[in-house]
């Protein structure tokens, strides 16, 4: 290899030429070629690497592309110029020296939308076809009819985030019947599937009439515990919250007290605030709590869309003068890094 090449480093510890099983995460002999192509014509040479071969690289890679949890510290990183994260949350990478940096960050938003709206609308199914009883009942070989199910249509579904989660799981709702309502950052994109749409400063208002409330939200300085006592007794007595965002933005104890006084009627929860979650936790005995280990985003295809992702960026960050300041080239995921997504 040229040592003069600038680097583009993929760490992944599920590299399928290692001899990996196929999962959602693996990294397949196409994607390196995908991205082969698309940074052909340039100077940046594509490395994989396994997390204990990787730091072989660190002291020249210019671009490092990894889940969250593989991504290392910048001070190991003295060529870095953009990091790229394999999911849409970045809290752990966006460290205060990442922050201070003139690093780009950006994020796989995006990638998560179709399997995590779809998780969401199996969330709520479950809680209007009593599902969670259902299976119950069959561990005990028991026949018993349920009379109080329900269903989605009519159902008012308020979405809290109107990303590209968020947004999707809003369309699959409205398709089931469902009045959607939205907090969303700003009013300037009307959706046609959706009823109501207000900004956070609304939540309080729109809360008493939601059935389901469905958090799909960044966690941020701003968004931390923003769901406690106060929330949850604006909420109906029979309605059920829903987290897919980050464990948190939702207050857990809060949520334990207003689960046990009866203050909502249940959650459905695919984060926590530690995670996994504690054994000793009261929600794992919660009739009223359906809990996914954080595997909401997961699906046989995203990976695909992971590096169809990167490819993206990594076009734009090509097609920039590499005399001009990175700051000024926007890809297009980058992360806010004020905002922190």
């Amino acid at each position: 290899m040229l040592g003069s090449m600038r680097k583009l480093l993929i760490i992944s510890n599920d590299i399928e030429q290692a001899g990996v099983e196929r999962n959602p995460h693996t990294f397949r002999p196409e994607h390196l070629e995908k991205l082969k192509a698309a940074a052909a014509g340039s100077e940046v040479e594509v490395v994989v690497a396994s997390p204990n071969d990787a730091p072989a690289h660190y002291a020249s890679a210019e671009i490092v592309a990894s889940f969250p949890a593989r991504m290392p510290d910048i001070a190991l990183l003295p060529q870095a110029k953009w990091l790229h994260s394999f999911s849409a949350g970045v809290d752990r990478i966006l460290t205060p020296q990442v922050a201070a940096s003139d690093i780009v960050l950006s994020n796989s938003r995006g990638v998560h939308a179709t399997p995590i709206a779809e998780h969401i609308i199996a969330f709520m199914l479950v809680f209007t076809r009593g599902m969670q009883q259902t299976f119950h009942n069959q561990q005990k070989h028991l026949w018993q009819k349920a009379h109080s199910l329900g269903e989605l249509r009519d159902q008012v579904v308020l979405i809290v985030g109107m990303g590209e989660i968020g947004t999707e799981a809003a369309r699959l709702a409205h398709a089931f019947g469902a009045r959607v309502f939205a907090i969303s950052r700003s009013q300037k994109e009307k959706r046609d599937f959706v009823e109501k749409t207000g900004l956070q400063k609304d939540l309080d208002v729109l809360l008493p009439e939601a059935d389901f409330v469905v958090i799909t939200l960044p966690h941020t300085q701003e968004t931390h515990h923003l769901f406690d006592t106060k929330k949850f007794a604006l909420m109906k007595r029979s309605a059920v919250i829903i987290n897919i965002g980050r464990g948190g933005i939702v207050n857990e104890i809060d949520l334990i007290d207003a689960l046990n006084k009866k203050v909502i009627a249940g959650a459905g929860l695919d984060v926590t605030e530690q995670e996994p979650l504690h054994q000793d936790s009261p929600l794992w005995d919660m009739e009223q709590v359906v809990i996914t280990p954080h595997h909401s985003g997961l699906s046989h295809k995203y990976m695909d869309r992971a590096i169809d992702l990167l490819c993206k960026n990594l076009t734009a960050y090509l097609a920039g003068d590499p005399s001009t300041e990175l700051r000024a080239r926007k890809l297009p995921t980058e992360v806010d890094k004020t905002l922190g997504y």
